[in-house]
């Protein structure tokens, strides 16, 4: 039983969540709840609708700004992990350099 880590899947996928979010960031998703509010003038609904539609946009900018630290956190690990098994594979090669007291 084991893991194995694949540092250019991880950058991969990385990348890819960065770019998905530059294009979903751009996308007005608070837009049909605001309608909403301009389609019912007068009525209870439309200031709950009108309230949503802001609390909405507000958390989607919120979540996109997670998603994408993480797309940039996965980049970031594969970078470490690949920096540790050099200075790993480094250490036991000088390691085997090595010669006793002489």
């Amino acid at each position: 039983m084991g893991f194995r880590t694949v540092p250019d899947a991880l950058r991969a996928a990385g990348r890819a969540i960065v770019d998905a979010l530059s294009q979903l960031r751009s996308a007005d998703c608070a837009q049909p709840v605001t309608g909403v509010a301009e389609a019912l003038p007068g009525g209870q609904a439309a200031p709950a609708a009108s309230s949503f539609g802001t609390s909405w946009g507000m958390t989607f900018r919120s979540w996109c700004t997670e998603a994408e630290r993480y797309g940039s956190d996965l980049v970031l690990a594969a970078d470490h992990y690949e920096a540790g098994n050099h200075g790993a594979a480094t250490a036991t090669t000088d390691a085997g350099r090595l010669h006793g007291p002489r």
